[in-house]
């Protein structure tokens, strides 16, 4: 397993940048560092699946497993998707990735986003170690702008 963690600091509350994290407009415009149209399908809600899609239908599968408001989301990765049809012999099915985000206040009123990885090393760590720096700096110039 490989552990990755990336953090930014955004000058807004943390109720805005959680807003604008999990809402299914802003999701498709801080998550095209992963890949133009990017989008999902389901709920955030503590039990619930979710998927995450591209326009070709390419993706993951999670569970949330927790989801404490303006606190913590954490995901749990349990399968792969092409074409629309979930992988079969996915090695998620074995041993899940999780995703966790904390939010927290910093002391003059912004939030601190830190996004904890923990998945197998399947040759995306250079893809994650480019993509979520510039998913995060979309995510606080999105939070930043109506606020």
């Amino acid at each position: 397993m490989k552990d990755l963690q990336f953090s930014i600091g955004i000058t807004a509350p943390v109720a805005r940048v959680w807003d604008c994290m999990f809402d299914a407009t802003a999701y498709r415009d801080w998550t095209r560092p992963f890949g133009e149209g990017s989008y999902y399908e389901g709920s955030w809600q503590a039990g619930r699946r979710l998927r995450f899609l591209d326009p070709r239908g390419f993706g993951m599968e999670a569970v949330v497993d927790e989801n404490r408001l303006h606190d913590v989301l954490s995901l749990r990765l349990v399968g792969e998707i092409r074409d629309g049809r979930p992988v079969a012999d996915s090695p998620l099915h074995q041993t899940p990735a999780v995703e966790r985000y904390v939010f927290s206040t910093t002391p003059d009123g912004g939030t601190r986003v830190v996004v904890h990885l923990q998945s197998w090393d399947d040759g995306f760590t250079d893809f994650l170690n480019d993509s979520w720096p510039r998913a995060l700096q979309r995510l606080k110039a999105l939070s930043e702008s109506t606020h």
